[in-house]
């Protein structure tokens, strides 16, 4: 799409300067709310994409994994966030997807009717914006359900204000899904789901490119750090968001394949051939050696480097190998999980975790002399 084509052809600069203001609007206008971190207990999810259960539906192959992580914190007390792109109201009409996922909303719903339940709007289901339709089609599986843009948490410990926490989608500022969503979502509809439909493609992220991908993760970084430097403690944001479908954790960047490591397997491998070695050893460290290669070969996914700790990405819950991932915000901790486990479980696995009071801590011990990412190239 030349949207796109537009969004990867800006240099950081100029994408920094729209989502600078898209961020900062959102910001400007969120809802206000104060919470005691004693009783902090949240997970966040976003971009489900739930669909027409068709082969343009990128959530059902992860509704057993969401659904079963929703079992979990139900039963924990949990309150349940989940922060826009549920649905997919770009390829679908909302009653092609609400009837289609009723279960999901009952256990939804349970959160509504229990610890609570909080939706946020994203440029996929940008149409729960508008109240009449949220009453007319949420409303009725939701009862009383609020959908919002952005929320800032002053997170206390009992009168003393510990720091903020900022909500939203993280679509703010960008052509394709804010100020030309219009035609992106026209295209989509009528175009890139018949294809996917017929055959098979996955569309896991909002960028197709991991170039356009970082440089977004670098934007709304650079806007939280600027906040996070500036202002009253109180008034520096942790910004958590979802929207690029990759997960973004504070000194935790994703694990990397070092090319070292193929040029001493096959000399491994090459020794082991010379030294006799068994059939089963030789395909054991070939396997291992052309696994490497071919994650060498492949686009590589740099995310900036974050300090202060003042940008977390959910990722999503629409991976093509049916894990979905969320974070935790509790009194003790932020937590980036992943369900399902390594064994394929219904059990949360830990990917990363900080103690949430050091997060804030260093929000407000920040300076703006501060370690600046370098620009996506």
């Amino acid at each position: 799409m030349a949207i796109f084509k537009r969004a990867a052809s800006l240099t950081q600069d100029e994408y920094q300067a729209a989502i600078d203001k898209g961020l900062g609007r959102a910001f400007e206008e969120a809802e206000r709310q104060d919470v005691q971190l004693s009783e902090l207990r949240v997970v966040v999810f976003s971009d489900l994409h739930r669909g027409a259960r068709d082969g343009a539906d990128d959530f059902q192959r992860c509704e057993p994994a969401y659904s079963a992580a929703l079992g979990w914190y139900l039963e924990r007390g949990y309150q349940l966030w989940l922060l826009g792109d549920v649905d997919e109201l770009w390829e679908n009409d909302i009653d092609e997807v609400l009837p289609r996922y009723e279960d999901a909303m009952k256990l939804e719903r349970a959160f509504l009717e229990g610890p609570g339940l909080r939706r946020f709007f994203g440029n996929h289901d940008l149409d729960w914006e508008e109240p009449d339709l949220v009453e007319e089609h949420l409303a009725p599986r939701l009862p009383g359900v609020r959908v919002g843009e952005a929320l800032r948490i002053r997170v206390l410990d009992g009168e003393r204000a510990l720091g903020m926490l900022f909500l939203a989608h993280g679509h703010q500022g960008t052509d394709a899904s804010d100020r030309f969503a219009w035609l992106s979502r026209w295209v989509l509809r009528h175009v890139w789901r018949r294809i996917q439909a017929s055959q098979g493609w996955l569309t896991t992220t909002p960028a197709t490119d991991y170039a356009l991908r970082a440089k977004h993760d670098t934007a709304m970084y650079r806007w939280a750090r600027a906040r996070a430097t500036e202002g009253a403690p109180d008034e520096r944001p942790v910004l958590i968001a979802g929207h690029t479908h990759h997960p973004v954790f504070p000194d935790h960047p994703p694990p990397r394949e070092d090319p070292a490591l193929a040029t001493r397997l096959a000399e491994e491998l090459e020794q082991a051939r010379q030294g006799g070695g068994t059939m089963d050893e030789l395909a054991e460290r070939h396997a291992e050696l052309e696994r490497v290669r071919a994650v060498l070969r492949g686009d590589h996914y740099d995310p900036p480097d974050i300090e202060p700790p003042c940008y977390f990405n959910t990722g999503c819950c629409c991976f093509p190998d049916r894990d979905v991932t969320g974070i935790e915000l509790t009194t003790d901790e932020v937590r980036l999980v992943r369900w399902l486990d390594n064994e394929g479980s219904a059990k949360p696995k830990l990917l990363a975790k900080l103690a949430i009071r050091e997060v804030l801590e260093r929000i407000a011990g920040a300076s703006a002399d501060h370690h600046v990412v370098k620009p996506a190239q």
